[in-house]
C-alpha cells in the first residue's frame, strides 16, 4: 500500500500452480494471518463497497477499513492496536476513518479465517501466494500488490506467463468468498 491507496491484482489457482509458484522464487517472508471481518447486521459497510477488519500477525493486531474505489483500487487505513476486538478500539485516528461509513448500529464479528501468505518484494510490487483456510474449504491466490506506480498488469502478467495464466479481472476477496462458503453451509 502507498499513500493509503491499496492496488492489487489477483488470481484464483489450483493448488498445484500454487505450488509450482511457491516454490519458483525465494520467498522473503511467510506469515499466518488471521482475519476477523466486522459489519453491522444490516451490512452497511458491505453496502458502502468497504470492508473493516483486525488482522492478527503473531502478536500483532492490524486494524484495517479498506473503502474500494474500483475494480483494482481501494483507499485503505491501516493502524496497529493493542486490543483484540473492534468494540475495544479508542483511537481518534480511527474513529475519523469510520466517520466516512456513517456507522450507526454496533459492528460485531461476521467471519474469521486464516491465511497463509508467502511474500516476494519485486521493484515496484509484492508477489503474494495465499493459501486461505476457512469452515468449509481451502483456496489459493496469488497477488501481485503494486508499491509505486507502473503497469502491473504487464507485470503480473509476465508473472503468470510460465506457469499458462493470465490475469483478466481480479477473483472475488477472501472476505467475499468466505461469504459464499458460510451461504453454503
Amino acid at each position: 500500500m502507498y499513500d493509503q491507496i491499496e492496488r492489487e491484482l489477483k488470481i484464483l489457482v489450483t493448488k498445484e500452480i500454487y505450488e509450482k509458484i511457491l516454490n519458483s522464487y525465494a520467498f522473503n517472508e511467510s506469515r499466518t494471518q488471521i482475519n476477523t471481518y466486522y459489519d453491522t447486521k444490516d451490512q452497511l459497510i458491505k453496502r458502502n463497497k468497504g470492508a473493516m477488519r483486525i488482522r492478527k500477525i503473531g502478536n500483532q493486531n492490524i486494524f484495517t477499513l479498506k473503502i474500494r474505489k474500483d475494480s483494482i483500487t481501494h483507499f485503505e487505513y491501516e493502524k496497529d492496536i493493542n486490543v483484540d476486538t473492534i468494540s475495544d478500539i479508542h483511537d481518534d485516528e480511527i474513529e475519523k476513518w469510520l466517520s466516512m461509513i456513517p456507522l450507526e448500529e454496533e459492528v460485531y464479528p461476521v467471519i474469521t479465517f486464516k491465511t497463509i501468505r508467502n511474500i516476494y518484494i519485486m521493484e515496484c510490487g509484492e508477489l503474494c501466494v495465499d493459501m486461505t483456510i476457512y469452515e468449509n474449504h481451502i483456496d489459493y491466490e496469488i497477488e501481485y500488490e503494486y508499491t509505486s506506480d507502473h503497469d502491473g498488469i504487464k507485470t503480473f502478467n509476465e508473472i503468470l506467463k510460465p506457469f499458462g495464466l493470465t490475469y483478466h479481472k481480479n477473483c472475488p476477496s477472501k472476505i467475499a468468498r468466505a461469504m459464499a462458503s458460510k451461504i453454503c453451509e
